[in-house]
């Protein structure tokens, strides 16, 4: 077993700056991501249940920033491999970027950010990507990431889902079988064919549900409880509405600022022109947690993120999310230029682990 000292590696160390890199996940560590503020400005947010969610992560990389030995700022990077057209890559996304609450108006973490990046770069040694997923409106994040050579690939949409009276289908079922998770396996494979950066590691972490119908998988979505505080939501309307919806009973059970729970929906698939058979399951799977809510995400130019849309039958939560956009900000290295123009020119992929 290895001790602590050999799990840890000390990237950088001078003039009482130390950035430290490790892959255990620690206590006093989810206790802060418990309590960080997320996003600025107009949008902001705390995480509950982080232990989870990190446990879940793939392959995270705790990069810390210590400044004459206290702790100023974390960094985490997950680290996959993604795919396009029979092709592979390393990718390295920043999941969470943030200072500790005694060096968040100090700027030191932010100063130090782009350095940290740069040393994990560093240890690549095959074409990678490092991706950073940004709040259209956080400027902050954005200036940071551009000027360590970030760069603006494609725009996510966040996708509500709500229902106030959920209901149960009898053609949705969890899968049963490693057959049918094989075979959902290749439905998913083929439903992003076309899409960038395709990875499906996060699928089957949880149960996942299908509506089958006559003997045929007809479409299939995964589900992660998440809970949020939302501390701050745009302006106008919506900043309105955040000191009304707590006090209307009925509006409050589809979203809560002080206490927003919903799911998480991952590895979203349908039959070509299913869409309500899609919508079934997301309701199956509300009414199974008891809950009225969930959230998505897609590019904006993706046939899923289209097809759904059309419907207008995304419910209520979607009038609240629907100018939740934030940028996929891509740093290639070693990546083939003519490689990068057909990646661009597909809609990229999006799990919502990414994101909760």
């Amino acid at each position: 077993m290895k001790s602590d000292k050999e799990k840890t590696k000390i990237l950088f160390d001078r003039d009482g700056k130390k950035i430290i890199l490790y892959k255990e996940i620690k206590d006093d560590i989810v206790n802060l991501f418990d309590n960080i503020v997320w996003g600025t400005g107009d949008n902001q947010y705390e995480h509950k249940d982080s232990r989870r969610r990190l446990e879940l992560l793939d392959k995270p990389n705790f990069v810390e920033l210590h400044t004459n030995n206290q702790l100023a700022g974390i960094c985490l990077f997950i680290n996959r491999r993604v795919y396009f057209k029979g092709k592979s890559w390393n990718y390295f996304a920043v999941r969470y970027l943030f200072s500790t609450p005694e060096f968040r108006h100090t700027g030191i973490a932010s100063r130090y950010a782009g350095k940290a990046m740069e040393l994990v770069e560093k240890r690549q040694a095959e074409p990678t990507f490092f991706i950073g997923i940004v709040e259209h409106r956080n400027k902050r994040s954005f200036r940071l990431v551009s000027k360590v050579g970030y760069y603006p690939f494609a725009t996510i949409k966040t996708i509500g889902f709500s229902r106030f009276f959920p209901s149960f289908s009898k053609k949705v079922r969890k899968i049963e079988s490693e057959s049918e998770k094989q075979q959902v396996f290749k439905l998913l494979k083929d439903f992003y064919s076309d899409y960038s950066f395709v990875h499906f590691n996060s699928v089957f972490k949880e149960t996942y549900y299908i509506y089958v119908e006559d003997g045929e998988i007809i479409a299939g979505v995964q589900a992660q409880e998440a809970l949020w505080v939302i501390k701050n939501l745009g302006q106008g309307w919506m900043k309105a509405a955040m000191k009304v919806l707590p006090y209307i009973p009925i509006l409050k059970t589809v979203f809560n600022p002080k206490k927003f729970e919903f799911l998480g929906f991952d590895g979203i698939f349908y039959k070509k022109g299913r869409t309500d058979a899609l919508f079934s399951v997301f309701s199956h799977l509300l009414k199974k947690h008891g809950l009225k809510s969930a959230m998505f995400w897609a590019d904006e130019k993706s046939p899923l993120y289209k097809e759904l849309v059309a419907t207008k039958s995304l419910g209520l939560l979607n009038k609240f999310t629907d100018e939740g956009n934030s940028f996929m900000m891509v740093k290639p290295i070693n990546v083939p230029e003519e490689q990068l123009e057909k990646l661009k020119q597909a809609p990229t992929y999006h799990s919502a682990f990414d994101f909760l």
